[in-house]
C-alpha cells in the first residue's frame, strides 16, 4: 500500500482545489480550533492559616437562583443553541459528502467544482444523517459513563463527601484505558463508514458493517494509515502554530509595548489583532480539515484492493440519486 504516495496525494489534491477548504470546513472531519482560559480568583488569607475550601453547596445555590431569576433567557439561548447545533449538524453532513465525493473524483482525475460537489453533498445529506446519529448512539455509553461519574464527583463535593472522590477519579482513570480502544473503534466506523456510503452508495446501517468488515480484513493497514495521519496531523499542527505565531507575535510585542505606558491604543490594537488572525485561522483551518479528509478518502479507496490510479475521465461520474 502506497502510504507515502497517499500522504503527498492528499496534500496536492487539498491545495491545488481550495473550494475543498470550505466544504472540508464545514463538514467538521478535521476537527476545530478551541479556545481554553481560566480566570484567577484573589484570596485573602491570614498567614499560617489553610486557605478556606470552597463552599460547593453555595456555588449550587447560587446558580440555581440565577437561573430561576432569568428563566426566559435561559429558554431563548437553549432554543436558539439547539436550531443553531441542527443547522450545524445537517449543513455538516451535507459538506461531508460533498468532500469525499470531491476528493475521490480529484484522485481518480475527473473534472469536479463546488456546484457538483454540493449536489452530491445534498443528495447523501440525509443518509450521513442518520450515519452520524449511528455513531453518536454507538458513542453514548461512553458519553453516558463518564457523565455519570463526573456527577457523581460533583455529588460528593456538594455533599462534601471527600473521600468518596479518589475512589471515583481512580475509576474514571481506569476506566479511560478501557475506553480508548473502543473511541479508537468507533473513529474508524465513522471514517470509513461514511466513505463506503458516499463511493459505494450504501445505506448508512450497510455503511457502518461495511467498515466493521473492512476494518477487521485490514486491521494492520488500518492501524498504520491511521498512526501516519496522526503524525501528519501533529506536523502539521506544529509548522501551522510557527506560522501564526510569525504573525501573531508582533502584535504582542506591541501590545506590551503599548501596555507599559498605559496607553488607550491597546483596545484597536487588540481589535485589529483579531480581525487579521481569525480569517487566517479559518483559513489554515479549512486546509487541515480538507487536507484530512482526502487523506483518508485516498486510504479507504486503497484499503481493500490493490489497484492504479484510475484513468482520466473528460467529464465527473454522474451523480447519485
Amino acid at each position: 500500500m502506497p502510504y507515502w504516495d497517499i500522504v503527498a496525494r492528499s496534500f496536492r489534491i487539498a491545495w491545488n482545489h481550495k473550494y475543498l477548504w470550505l466544504i472540508g470546513l464545514l463538514s467538521g472531519e478535521g476537527g476545530g480550533f478551541s479556545f481554553n482560559y481560566s480566570q484567577g480568583t484573589t484570596r485573602t488569607t491570614t498567614p499560617g492559616r489553610p486557605a478556606p475550601s470552597p463552599d460547593f453547596a453555595a456555588v449550587q445555590q447560587q446558580i440555581a437562583t440565577w437561573i430561576a431569576d432569568h428563566i426566559a433567557l435561559v429558554v431563548l439561548i437553549a432554543v436558539a443553541w439547539l436550531i443553531l447545533v441542527v443547522a450545524l449538524f445537517i449543513l455538516g453532513a451535507i459538506c461531508e459528502g460533498a468532500t469525499v465525493r470531491a476528493a475521490a473524483e480529484h484522485d481518480a482525475e475527473r473534472p469536479f467544482g463546488l456546484g457538483w460537489a454540493w449536489r452530491s453533498g445534498r443528495t447523501t445529506m440525509w443518509a450521513i444523517v442518520r450515519l452520524r446519529l449511528l455513531i453518536l448512539a454507538l458513542s453514548l455509553p461512553l458519553i453516558v459513563l463518564f457523565a455519570g461519574l463526573a456527577i457523581g464527583v460533583f455529588a460528593a463535593l456538594v455533599s462534601k463527601n471527600y473521600v468518596a472522590v479518589l475512589p471515583l477519579v481512580l475509576l474514571g482513570l481506569a476506566l479511560v484505558l478501557v475506553a480508548i480502544p473502543y473511541a479508537i473503534y468507533v473513529s474508524f466506523l465513522d471514517r470509513f463508514g461514511a466513505r463506503a456510503l458516499v463511493l459505494e452508495q450504501l445505506a448508512a446501517r450497510p455503511s457502518i458493517v461495511r467498515a466493521h468488515r473492512l476494518l477487521r480484513k485490514r486491521l494492520g493497514r488500518s492501524l498504520l494509515v491511521w498512526l501516519i495521519s496522526i503524525g501528519v496531523s501533529i506536523a502539521l499542527g506544529i509548522g501551522l502554530a510557527c506560522a501564526l505565531a510569525l504573525v501573531a507575535v508582533p502584535f504582542f510585542i506591541l501590545g506590551a509595548f503599548i501596555a507599559t505606558g498605559s496607553s488607550a491604543a491597546i483596545v484597536p490594537l487588540v481589535i485589529l489583532g483579531v480581525v487579521l488572525l481569525v480569517p487566517i485561522a479559518l483559513v489554515v483551518q479549512g486546509f487541515v480539515a480538507a487536507e484530512i479528509s482526502t487523506y483518508w478518502t485516498l486510504a479507504f479507496r486503497r484499503l481493500d484492493l490493490d489497484y492504479p490510479p484510475a484513468a482520466a475521465a473528460p467529464t465527473a461520474q454522474a451523480l447519485p440519486g
